[in-house]
């Protein structure tokens, strides 16, 4: 599923509120003006491989983990869901990227409601009509039978202790995933579905380089990481950032942006 079109948010002003990481979901201080220059960093190296930006046109001063966009709308054929955060400190940023999709020509197809959560990056599209989504903490069972309804897409969820959704990705027919994970029903349901693997190490998967983004048909942009060179190896172009402040949000490149599938 590449992503040709995406919506970003440029960190700000809300950064300067996480005195105490922890409380905001960051895993480390961060350096307000540092993620501001690697946000730029990565927009230029989307658009300079002709992928349409869009910014949000809003924010707010208490949500500074709004660059984290992905997680709040799940988008399949210019239909929106928005989701619910498990997060107290993170509802509200769903109803900042809602406005600015319905600018952006976005049908809004519905919302989540408790007793659904549900996180976007937690979706994993295998094509415009079936998905995997990963069930634990920030998504349940309740917020995917919505989401199915509602967009009109096959779901297969997926429960498993050690999963999240920094430890697997798809690209076309590729699947690259956690060495912790080469046991169990993930590793199954790709080999049913004839997913050539790549096994990221548990040091790869921290540095956040299995969170990477598919550009082109066998592009995709990626932090810099040794896993890259497997990706090459296989015949993938990879685009190399150096993102290090971004990433203390416990998040890698796929979810600071919100595709238009």
């Amino acid at each position: 599923m590449k992503s040709r079109e995406v919506l970003v948010h440029r960190p700000g002003k809300e950064l300067k509120i996480v005195t105490l990481p922890q409380r905001w979901l960051f895993n480390d201080y961060i350096d307000p003006v540092e993620m501001e220059r690697e946000h730029d960093k990565l927009v230029k190296a989307l658009q300079d491989q002709g992928v349409t930006v869009h910014y949000l046109t809003r924010s707010m001063d208490n949500k500074p983990k709004l660059y984290m966009v992905r997680d709040n709308a799940v988008i399949s054929d210019r239909k929106a869901v928005t989701c619910h955060s498990i997060y107290s400190v993170r509802r509200g940023e769903e109803q900042i990227v809602k406005m600015r999709l319905k600018e952006l020509g976005v049908k809004i197809a519905g919302h989540i409601f408790v007793p659904g959560f549900l996180q976007g990056s937690d979706i994993f599209f295998m094509d415009k009509n079936h998905a995997i989504a990963i069930i634990g903490r920030e998504t349940n069972k309740q917020a995917i039978e919505h989401l199915m309804n509602m967009l009109k897409i096959d779901v297969i969820p997926m429960e498993m202790e050690n999963l999240t959704n920094t430890k697997f990705n798809l690209v076309n027919d590729t699947a690259v995933i956690s060495e912790d994970l080469t046991y169990g029903p993930l590793f199954d349901l790709l080999k049913e579905r004839e997913y050539d693997i790549v096994i990221a190490t548990s040091e790869q998967t921290r540095n956040m380089a299995v969170n990477f983004i598919q550009i082109d048909d066998y592009r995709i942009v990626n932090v810099k990481s040794d896993l890259n060179e497997k990706l090459k190896m296989i015949g993938y172009d990879v685009i190399e950032l150096e993102l290090r402040e971004l990433l203390k949000g416990n998040c890698g490149i796929r979810g600071l942006v919100l595709p238009f599938y």
